[in-house]
């Protein structure tokens, strides 16, 4: 068994340049060995600034290279489909940046390819491996809080301050639009709380008519035991925060996708509130989410497991993506 995982990079995004790159490289299980982009100069460029041993100037060229074991596609969310599909034939292990793809159909055909071609792909939802996320499952498995009743789960950050058209996030052709780049993590949480699927959902947004995509999104999710309220925004500034009604109490997790964002020492933190009024809070210090992804993606690799988060259930989120979407183009309700 090899001690680390070589990777590619797909793409010099600004996400991989500031955040998952430099957390893959403080990883155990980890190096980063190549980064591909379609502009060889600016891979040459990102490489140098971050330590990067070599650079490539196509995505072809990562992974299609012989010693690279993964890859990490940080591209537009509709290319995620295509280089996933392309990195299974090469026979490489896949991390995709969330969602996995923008439709149903899209998402069935990369799973179809990783497992004709044996190889692990998982989406890239790191706040799963954060210790409060792992802390909140362990409270409602015990029962802490009785049976789920409610989930309200919110993310936004203001990105629309200072108005840049040309963010990829604008564009439709791209799968631009909140609801797949930030409600993808509501919808997560909500259906990780639950552990099941939703029935039905209901959703509007608002579509910014000179960018042409939603940028603020609401939709309640109906499950056969509650329901969950999500919400998202490009022009707010509520970072990521979820909480969690039972029968017995609740769960109130405040900074729940992007903990300490922002703050010179991040850190998480859950409130307990029991059914008679009492509050305890439980504080979890700096920790890298993101590097503790890519352990464990890796380590799974390494060890022939199966990743932490299954395709299947990645598939299952986009199928509600894809049932949102419809009821704010069909303004009603729709079954999932």
């Amino acid at each position: 068994m090899k001690e680390r995982l070589k990777w590619g990079i797909l793409s010099t995004a600004a996400i991989a340049q500031n955040v998952t790159i430099p957390a893959l490289q403080e990883s155990t299980y980890g190096q980063v060995e190549l980064i591909g982009s379609r502009d060889l100069e600016k891979a040459r460029n990102v490489a140098s600034a971050l330590g990067i041993k070599r650079a490539a100037g196509s995505y072809e060229e990562v992974i299609e290279d012989p010693d690279i074991d993964a890859v990490y596609i940080a591209l537009p969310n509709s290319l995620h489909a295509e280089w996933t599909i392309r990195a299974a034939e090469a026979g490489k292990a896949i991390l995709c940046d969330k969602p996995i793809a923008v439709t149903v159909d899209e998402a069935t055909r990369e799973i179809e390819a990783c497992t004709k071609h044996s190889v692990s792909l998982m989406e890239g939802f790191m706040y799963r491996f954060h210790p409060q996320t792992k802390r909140v499952q362990e409270l409602l498995a015990s029962g802490a809080i009785g049976q789920v009743r409610d989930v309200r789960a919110h993310l936004s950050v203001n990105i629309m301050r200072e108005l840049d058209p040309t963010n990829i996030r604008y564009q439709k052709g791209l799968g631009g639009g909140v609801l797949l780049d930030m409600g993808c993590y509501t919808v997560n949480i909500s259906r990780m709380i639950f552990g099941q699927e939703p029935v039905r959902v209901t959703a509007t947004g608002h579509v910014d008519p000179s960018l042409g995509v939603e940028t603020r999104f609401a939709g309640v999710l109906e499950f056969t035991g509650g329901f969950a309220s999500v919400s998202c925004s490009f022009d707010a500034d509520g970072q990521g925060a979820y909480s969690v009604v039972g029968t017995e109490g609740m769960i109130d997790v405040p900074r729940g996708i992007l903990p300490g964002l922002g703050s010179r020492v991040p850190e998480g933190l859950v409130i307990i509130v029991d059914a008679n009024g009492g509050r305890r809070e439980e504080m979890f210090h700096q920790t890298n989410q993101y590097r503790n992804m890519f352990d464990a993606f890796s380590e799974a690799v390494l060890n022939d497991k199966p990743v932490p988060i299954l395709p299947g259930d990645s598939l299952k989120n986009v199928k509600v993506l894809e049932a949102l979407k419809s009821s704010i183009s069909k303004s009603a309700a729709v079954a999932v």
